[in-house]
């Protein structure tokens, strides 16, 4: 699922202070803006699709995470996307395929069965 931001920067930058003020913004290129937390957390903003990306490991990047996502629903400027990324679809389509390949080796080794199973079947009934 792909989040974002309905806002300005002015106003994205308002509701992280009130999650976390010790950490430091950076720009990035193609118009991302960047905040990293002093615990881990990095949140990455497009100003131009407004998409939001929260990176990070360990406990405190996930609370950041977890607390900006609910202010932003709170204020009601959260707004959430079916849409998957390249790499997601990409992983989809692996396991997709993989699923695909196993059903069809599967449904030739039972076709196999079956016309042995016939071949057998006749052999037995013309008395061979």
């Amino acid at each position: 699922m792909s989040l974002g931001f309905r806002g300005t920067f002015l106003k994205l930058r308002k509701y992280v202070s009130r999650v976390d003020s010790r950490g430091h913004w950076r720009d990035l290129k193609y118009h991302c803006k960047q905040y990293r937390t002093d615990d881990g957390g990095v949140l990455n903003w497009w100003k131009k699709s407004g998409k939001i990306l929260f990176q990070g490991h360990g406990q405190g990047a996930s609370k950041f995470e977890q607390a900006l996502i609910a202010v932003f629903e709170a204020k009601g400027r959260l707004k959430r996307s079916n849409c998957q990324s390249p790499a997601d679809l990409k992983r989809d389509n692996e396991t997709l395929r993989t699923i695909i390949a196993d059903i069809l080796l599967e449904s030739a080794r039972l076709r196999r069965r079956l016309l042995t199973e016939q071949q057998s079947t006749k052999t037995r009934n013309s008395g061979g």
